[in-house]
């Protein structure tokens, strides 16, 4: 009788060869190794599959796909191929420590969890620019009544860093994602993943939360980001629209419908302000080429603003005290190039913000 692995892994990987080993490093590293590693080469032409195949073990699997389909469709792929009793989601360009399998799934049989998270260190140019910083004071188990509260909270705090909603570093328990049908919308290359946390939030009855920072998530300075990546390639306004029905349903599902129409309003325009945002960080951080990143930033705002609901949406919009006014503003009125100079205050605010 084959032996279920408590872990199975998800490591979706791009034209990757320079994390490759040392992604496979973190692996071996790890003080449980009750886990299967599943790599799913999203239509790779490097060295990278090479790599992995030459370093394959029996725990570890490898699918290639024939072209690149984006980082949702791939851990599709791993979520269908995988056996253990929890998922967990790795970038293959960050770091692990030791033990954070270990750690994570103790404190998930403990306390019968659906999910189980660590804090996290961001590691730029060899520092953590998040020490000593913490989500939560103290080790936490998250009820209904508390993932609620989460809920209320998601849009109105531009300047968390971490919490119940993460994708990669954490257990999710598989039967979860398998008896709901949950797996990230495949045509989506950005904003896929707040999709489907939005959908595991929506049918799990708790969250453990560990107060270390046992996943290293690794900025890449000079290097373009897959979340730059995904604005820029293919990427389409109506977008919005099918995360914002995700935020709705589950909204609808942990607290009311009248609930779920202001949240997912001020989702719509949230997560529009984090993309004009997010592109500007890696404009700046040289992630993209300057001109290049200007050029779809523009193109990006006009059609937001073509958007027929967005002046609705925006007037019910709640700016917080720590969110940029200006860019509210600048949208309200319509004024593109206003809009560009505020997105550029607010990025470079933000980063000095996080480098504190």
């Amino acid at each position: 009788m084959a032996i279920i692995p408590g872990i199975s892994v998800i490591i979706p990987s791009f034209n990757s060869e320079n994390y490759i080993l040392n992604c496979l490093k973190c692996l071996k590293n790890q003080n449980f190794q009750n886990f299967e590693a599943i790599f799913v080469d999203d239509g790779s032409v490097d060295k990278s599959t090479k790599l992995i195949k030459k370093n394959l073990k029996k725990n570890y699997k490898i699918f290639q796909l024939n072209k690149n389909r984006g980082p949702g469709y791939a851990r599709n792929v791993g979520v269908k191929n995988a056996n253990g009793k929890y998922i967990f989601f790795y970038d293959v360009d960050d770091n692990l420590s030791n033990n954070i399998f270990l750690t994570l799934y103790k404190f998930a049989q403990k306390h019968d969890l659906d999910v189980v998270f660590s804090d996290r260190k961001w590691i730029e140019n060899s520092k953590n620019i998040r020490k000593g910083k913490f989500a939560f004071k103290n080790n936490r188990i998250f009820q209904n009544k508390d993932i609620s509260k989460q809920i209320k909270d998601r849009f109105y705090k531009p300047l968390r860093n971490i919490g119940v909603f993460q994708l990669t570093g954490r257990l999710i328990k598989r039967e979860i994602i398998l008896k709901n049908n949950i797996f990230f919308e495949n045509n989506l290359r950005y904003l896929e993943d707040e999709a489907f946390e939005w959908d595991i939030i929506g049918n799990i009855k708790n969250i453990g939360y560990i107060r270390k920072q046992l996943y290293h998530y690794n900025i890449n300075i000079n290097q373009n980001s897959g979340i730059s990546a995904g604005i820029l390639k293919n990427f389409k306004i109506k977008n919005y629209s099918i995360v914002k029905k995700h935020i709705y349903n589950t909204v609808k599902k942990k607290l009311t419908k009248k609930d779920a129409k202001i949240i997912s309003n001020q989702g719509y325009i949230y997560l529009i302000i984090g993309t004009l945002i997010s592109l500007t960080r890696s404009i700046l951080l040289g992630k993209i080429n300057n001109k290049i990143g200007k050029i779809n930033r523009r193109k990006i705002i006009k059609s937001i603003l073509k958007i027929k609901k967005l002046p609705h949406i925006l007037n019910a919009y709640k700016v917080s005290n720590n969110e940029s006014q200006l860019i509210v503003k600048y949208m309200k009125l319509k004024k593109i190039k206003n809009l560009e100079v505020a997105c550029d205050l607010r990025a470079k605010e933000i980063l000095k913000i996080r480098r504190r």
